[in-house]
């Protein structure tokens, strides 16, 4: 599913938990997007993958 700026998203990030937070910026649309995402709690900056990105209503993505 592609996910556009300002999506608001479920994500994991390699941290124990899932994490949650809005998309700023999509690159590389398409099967290998990359997404900078900003923390909703802590207000800091991911860069994840799509398969990084948590589905369904847990994500709202």
């Amino acid at each position: 599913m592609p996910y556009t700026k300002n999506d608001h998203v479920a994500y994991r990030d390699g941290r124990p938990g899932t994490r949650r937070g809005r998309i700023e910026e999509v690159r590389d649309e398409g099967p290998h997007a990359v997404y900078r995402i900003r923390n909703d709690a802590t207000d800091e900056i991911r860069v994840v993958t799509e398969e990084q990105i948590v589905p369904g209503p847990e994500g709202n993505g």
